[in-house]
């Protein structure tokens, strides 16, 4: 179902969000007329890695979790999309299937339009191609630091690292300080993001919180100090 009918009020607050602001009203317009929404239960798949890359997604409500396990089954990439925005950058322009899966965390709703539609008004303007090469700049440099701060050959010191990173790109001002993430992560998310096993990082989590650094609720997180873990290694 497309939204021009049913979703008047919420097409013109994206309009103006960072996504979509580049394109012209003459482009928007064309975007709008291929734009539908949708809605996803917590754990539903949105794609999986290999499936045609038909559309891109806009996140309004919700997390949603991306990830890609090796043939083996043993190694994972693993990261996030929180609202506001668009998604995947990766492949764009270029592959033609996902090479990767995104799930709904969360009950979550999007946004999404065909792939092709998207990428050719996105080709027709130059503000537009150059925030798609910005925000592809910012996830290499974030998967850049990633890899250099959890490599370290202490379980300890990666699960650190893991719970800074998921601070800084999930967290929000909470209260006295504090900073907690709104969105269930669970231990075993954790462990697969540091290397680890879901004990170790179960065990690191509940020396930080007999520190009270860190509080762990029904799979919410609340960094308790926060300078303690932007002062981890070199402030990621």
């Amino acid at each position: 179902m497309q939204n021009a009918t049913i979703r008047s009020k919420e097409i013109e607050l994206i309009r103006n969000k960072e996504a979509f602001i580049g394109f012209t009203d003459k482009e928007f317009e064309r975007i709008q007329d291929s734009l539908y929404i949708r809605q996803y239960k917590k754990g539903q798949v949105l794609f999986d890695n290999g499936d045609s890359r038909s559309r891109i997604y806009f996140l309004l409500e919700g997390l949603v979790r991306i990830e890609r396990y090796d043939i083996s089954g043993t190694f994972c990439y693993l990261n996030y999309v929180k609202p506001e925005n668009l998604f995947p950058y990766g492949g764009m322009f270029v592959d033609k299937f996902y090479h990767f899966s995104a799930y709904a965390v969360t009950d979550i709703e999007v946004y999404y339009i065909p792939t092709d539609i998207f990428e050719r008004i996105t080709k027709e303007n130059s503000n537009q191609l150059l925030f798609c090469y910005q925000k592809l700049s910012n996830q290499l440099e974030f998967h850049e630091k990633k890899i250099q701060h959890c490599v370290s050959s202490s379980a300890v010191v990666r699960v650190l690292e893991t719970l800074t990173l998921l601070m800084k790109q999930l967290g929000e001002n909470y209260f006295s300080g504090t900073i907690r993430i709104p969105y269930p992560i669970t231990l075993k998310e954790i462990a697969v993001s540091s290397g680890t096993t879901r004990e170790t990082a179960s065990n690191v989590i509940k020396t930080l919180k007999k520190d009270k650094k860190l509080e762990y609720r029904q799979k919410h997180l609340i960094f308790k100090e926060v300078a303690f873990f932007l002062s981890s290694r070199d402030q990621l």
